[in-house]
């Protein structure tokens, strides 16, 4: 294994946001773990990134920059593994992106219990296991490098909204959780923010399609591009959240 000078792994890597996330850190030179629980998606997804690897001509490590793992980020030991799957292939961890997400709408009262398991496990659980299991490697590279916990939260989790309590208390735990960490994390170079985006054009905005044109909605690769406005800031001025709408 040949050392990349900057990796990334980001959970929810097969399509949407998490996807073109990571396109944008494999654009900027990271060699990048992306993970998904859909092995059919993910192979297709690793093409997508390998083949933009392959635009560039040749990537930092001498091989291919792309490393795809199959993985339900809803399993408890799903972090561990694949963070130390990440470790192994490319050495280091400099940044991690927390992505993966479900939504739940609908009345409180017709959530089933498997309903409210999956979205805290998914939207919630896993985000801090993930940070978790990657701070020991982050804070290997804090001396050389910006290392990064980017957890993708939403405006959700700074507004409450009737019919989406359930994904409110997911993602107002993110946003609660990242600022924490970030308070906790200070001084140490490794910074944590939580970001939260409005409605986002990925199919978990098709409930909003009937009064929310499209042209109303941010791309993923607006998110893309404020994952890396954060990697370029000294970790000191890295926010704890930063709302996109």
């Amino acid at each position: 294994m040949n050392s990349p000078r900057h990796a990334a792994l980001v959970t929810g890597g097969s399509s949407g946001i998490g996807l073109a996330v990571a396109g944008a850190l494999v654009a900027r030179g990271f060699a990048v773990t992306v993970l998904g629980r859909d092995p059919g998606r993910l192979r297709g997804a690793a093409d997508r990134l390998g083949a933009a690897v392959a635009g560039r001509g040749s990537s930092a490590t001498g091989e291919a920059a792309v490393h795809a793992v199959v993985a339900d980020v809803a399993a408890p030991e799903a972090a561990q593994a694949a963070v130390a799957a990440h470790v192994e292939r490319w050495g280091r961890l400099d940044v991690l992106v927390n992505s993966a997400g479900v939504l739940a709408a609908g009345p409180f009262d017709s959530y089933s219990a498997a309903t409210v398991a999956e979205v805290l496990d998914v939207d919630l659980r896993a985000t801090i296991l993930f940070c978790q299991a990657a701070l020991p490697y982050l804070r290997k590279v804090a001396r050389d490098g910006r290392p990064l916990i980017a957890n993708i939260a939403s405006i959700s989790g700074k507004r409450a909204d009737a019919g989406f309590s359930l994904y409110c208390a997911a993602k107002f735990g993110v946003v609660g959780f990242t600022a924490a960490l970030h308070q906790e994390l200070l001084g140490e170079g490794v910074a944590a923010c939580a970001i939260c985006p409005g409605l986002v054009d990925t199919p978990m905005a098709d409930w909003a399609r009937s009064w929310a044109p499209r042209s109303s909605m941010l791309r993923p690769e607006d998110i893309a591009g404020a994952v890396l406005r954060l990697v370029d800031l000294p970790a000191g001025q890295v926010p704890a959240e930063l709302v996109l709408s």
